[in-house]
């Protein structure tokens, strides 16, 4: 098997892609020699980690990454999900689980109050990182230059109170490491806001937590989201809600 790191950036590079990719398109995303990529793609196609794509030449991720894949999810949702019926019976709105993937976060597990949100979020959506609070929750936890990387891309303005400016976001990452909480309002839905804590969850993988409602409601339970998070991440450090910027 090649190198795991460098295999690594190829099997990145595919799943960013979301289809197959040539090997000249490989070594272009990942930096690494042409010869260097075709020895990890062979390499990795014997163990079914990818296969080649079918209607166009290249690779896509295999049926072998499934049974990794697949034990990993469960073990999330198994190790979160009393947490998250506790805040979502406490506070009494949806509380979702959301990863990382790729240049995206993705809601992994969700808990729907009596008064659930409909059509808003659903387990397998995901989001931009720069307008959500799970986003921002994330990415307040990456070095610096990661975060430069993934926000180099042009940032989508989703509603009027998207924070597309990227000396502004940065400001609002030393604010979230500062609180360990992350605040959405109306910045990727209208009518929809948010709040969010990110930690390195029971599975040792970096994780957030929201509690999402909607807006009509967000300045009576603010406070009382931002401290049920407070019980699954001790790291949260709110002292009044002024301390949490709005956007």
């Amino acid at each position: 098997m090649a190198n795991i790191g460098r295999a690594t950036l190829v099997l990145d590079a595919i799943a960013e892609s979301q289809g197959s990719l040539t090997l000249t398109e490989l070594a272009t995303r990942t930096g690494l020699p042409r010869s260097t990529v075709h020895r990890i793609a062979r390499s990795l196609e014997n163990e079914l980690f990818v296969v080649r794509g079918q209607g166009r030449p290249g690779y896509a991720l295999g049926p072998g990454l499934l049974k990794f894949g697949m034990n990993a999810h469960l073990r999330l949702l198994s190790t979160n999900r009393p947490q998250l019926v506790r805040v979502a019976r406490a506070v009494n709105e949806n509380v979702e689980l959301a990863v990382f993937s790729g240049r995206e976060v993705v809601v992994v597990d969700q808990l729907a109050s009596p008064e659930r949100l409909r059509g808003v979020t659903k387990v397998g959506k995901s989001f931009s990182l720069h307008a959500s609070c799970i986003g921002l929750a994330l990415l307040a936890h990456l070095p610096a230059k990661q975060v430069d990387d993934l926000m180099s891309l042009p940032l989508r303005q989703f509603t009027t109170n998207t924070v597309t400016d990227l000396e502004k976001l940065e400001r609002r990452l030393v604010d979230i490491r500062r609180t360990h909480i992350a605040v959405d309002v109306e910045e990727h839905d209208l009518g929809i806001c948010a709040v969010a804590t990110g930690f390195i969850g029971p599975t040792g993988a970096l994780q957030a937590v929201s509690v999402v409602m909607p807006t009509s409601r967000f300045a009576q339970k603010r406070a009382h989201a931002i401290e049920e998070l407070q019980r699954i991440n001790p790291a949260v450090r709110v002292s009044s809600i002024d301390d949490v910027a709005p956007c």
